[in-house]
């Protein structure tokens, strides 16, 4: 278990995590529970961390239905929707380093992340900042 996190998918097929400490329980949370296996969404989480430690925005947000990732130069901060509130932030290293291991997850071969970064591109009309984080090779 890398860094304390692990993804597979449970008995339904759905993916699920597994932590070794709760550090990383709210983003594991969120990615499992938001992003599910809509993997373009990890690539649009990473581009809410580059924008703002490129410099073009001071502050980037990404909401789903049980949390909200919000993207400061200081950090990423996941917060609960939930009933009982609770929230992590993280370096963003480690945010970084866990969504892209989550986008791998869903997307194991180069074809699948082509297909899921081509996605991401056909919907936002430009491309993907962040091409050279996912180690493809063309």
């Amino acid at each position: 278990m890398q860094d304390g996190i692990e993804f597979q998918r449970n008995q339904y097929g759905a993916p699920s995590m597994t932590t070794r400490n709760g550090h990383f329980r709210d983003l594991g949370s969120q990615l499992v529970s938001d992003i599910q296996t809509y993997a373009p969404d990890c690539l649009e989480l990473l581009q809410c961390i580059d924008d703002v430690t490129s410099g073009r925005s001071a502050y980037e947000e990404f909401e789903g239905n049980s949390a909200v990732v919000r993207c400061t130069p200081d950090g990423v901060t996941v917060e609960s929707l939930g009933p009982v509130p609770s929230g992590t932030t993280y370096t963003v290293d480690e945010a970084r380093d866990v969504i892209l291991r989550y986008f791998d997850f869903l997307a194991p071969s180069p074809a699948e992340k082509k297909r899921h970064l081509a996605t991401w591109e056909g919907e936002n009309g430009r491309p993907f900042p962040g091409r050279a984080l996912l180690r493809l090779t063309d």
